[in-house]
């Protein structure tokens, strides 16, 4: 890594500044920052006075509370050498002896470089994104690490957040999939509430830049593809934010808004996202919405867990219908999804559905029972065979939409039944053994 070079009273190229370390590394440092501060003078006094007093914290407030940290942001400075001279300052908050006071500098540090006035500069974003990633490689409090990434999300270009990439291709983008973060989180230890919504808020937000510059975008199959996996992540994350609000008293203004995006999100778009939000009936934040907006939560809770001819008697109601238009829901997109939800909650009851049940069920002629299971399949949803002839659907698997003790009781109904057609055949195979012995005599 690069680091200071000796620098004259007028300071020369930032590409001339940086050499090995040295005794005198601290006030190399200060003199590369010094000028981008309105009194240079006067801030390398001051900063010479905390470093000969060994105040490590009273020299960090000194370069974050004079604006120094904005001329690494400047064109003059590779994003290499921001960072360098970055990471060299960053070292001074070990050397902070109150941990209290260590935690609030090291975001101030990211909060200096992320809130830095923008000068109209190329680059300036991943400049900016890079050196607080620097400071959150360095640091290992858990609480310090999830703020800084937060921050390192705000920052970060579209091309760094946007998922859908094979992993590997960026870092970012494959730390922000949810497993990957949660197992993170977990080893940074006892993370604090407002910390991971900060996180979560942040993130979902990302999402919703890249899905902005998505849409722009040519509609071909990979634009396509990553549209459902940001959407995926966009609401993995709204529903990680709501989970942290364990108790309706805990609800505020944030929670209710996430809570009434989630449930649009699931309504709008409940195949692609079916495994993403099977516990969003169980946030305390989602369920508020029975009270603050009966409606639309009547309608989620049909998307759910409810079938076709729920849908319609829902839709039956005049002071219902008012939902479709208030959030500007698609009512001809909402029968379709509601449709494909009805086969998919047949096919989990029955392993061999007649297509007159598919038709009563979906309220449609018997020949367009092929094109709904067509389209079940292509969701994956489901997997399943047609028998034309005996004009039955086959079904191999589906998605559980639900699973409480009527499905519990169901799966035990087929293990019993699986358990006796193995003992059958073993004792079949047993009693085909002993006659090959009785004949071999």
């Amino acid at each position: 890594m690069a680091t200071l070079q000796s620098i004259t009273t007028s300071p020369p190229h930032p590409s001339s500044t940086l050499v090995n370390i040295s005794d005198d590394a601290d006030l190399r440092l200060i003199r590369v920052l010094a000028p981008s501060t309105t009194d240079p003078s006067s801030f390398e006094s001051a900063c010479a006075s905390s470093i000969s007093d060994g105040d490590a914290a009273g020299l960090l407030r000194t370069v974050i509370g004079n604006g120094a940290i904005a001329g690494l942001l400047t064109g003059g400075y590779t994003i290499d050498e921001a960072v360098s001279a970055f990471s060299l300052l960053t070292v001074y908050l070990d050397r902070v002896a109150d941990a209290k006071v260590e935690r609030e500098l090291c975001v101030a540090l990211a909060d200096a470089v992320g809130d830095a006035e923008e000068n109209g500069e190329d680059g300036r974003r991943e400049k900016q994104s890079t050196m607080v990633s620097a400071l959150f490689n360095l640091r290992s409090d858990g609480n310090e690490k999830v703020k800084l990434l937060t921050r390192i999300v705000e920052l970060a270009d579209l091309s760094a957040l946007s998922p859908g990439e094979p992993r590997g291709v960026v870092a970012l983008a494959d730390l922000l999939e949810s497993s990957n973060l949660k197992s993170l989180l977990a080893l940074w230890g006892d993370i604090d509430n407002v910390g991971l919504r900060a996180l979560y808020a942040a993130v979902s937000k990302g999402m919703d830049r890249v899905l902005a510059q998505l849409t722009k975008d040519v509609e071909d199959k990979t634009t396509m593809m990553k549209i459902k996996v940001t959407k995926e992540r966009k609401q993995s994350y709204m529903l990680l934010f709501l989970d942290t609000y364990k108790e309706g008293s805990e609800l505020d203004d944030e929670a209710n808004s996430y809570a009434r995006e989630a449930a649009l999100y699931a309504i709008r778009d409940p195949i692609n996202l079916f495994s993403t939000q099977r516990r969003i009936l169980s946030l305390p934040a989602v369920s508020a919405l029975q009270t603050t907006q009966p409606a639309l939560y009547d309608l989620l809770k049909i998307f759910m867990v409810g079938k076709l001819q729920d849908y319609r008697d829902f839709t039956a109601m005049p002071d219902k219908m008012t939902v479709f238009t208030t959030h500007g829901l698609n009512e001809e997109e909402c029968m379709k999804n509601m449709c494909l939800l009805s086969l998919v909650s047949l096919a989990g009851e029955h392993e061999e559905i007649p297509y007159s049940a598919i038709a009563s069920t979906l309220n449609v002629d018997e020949n367009e029972v092929e094109r709904w299971v067509i389209g079940a399949v292509s969701s994956g949803l489901m997997e399943a065979k047609m028998d034309q002839l005996r004009r039955v659907v086959l079904v191999e698997r589906c998605a559980v939409r639900q699973f409480g003790m009527k499905e519990w009781t169901a799966l035990k109904v087929r293990l019993d039944k699986w358990k006796s057609n193995v003992k059958g055949v073993l004792d079949a195979l047993e009693k085909s053994g002993a006659s090959v012995a009785v004949d071999g005599q």
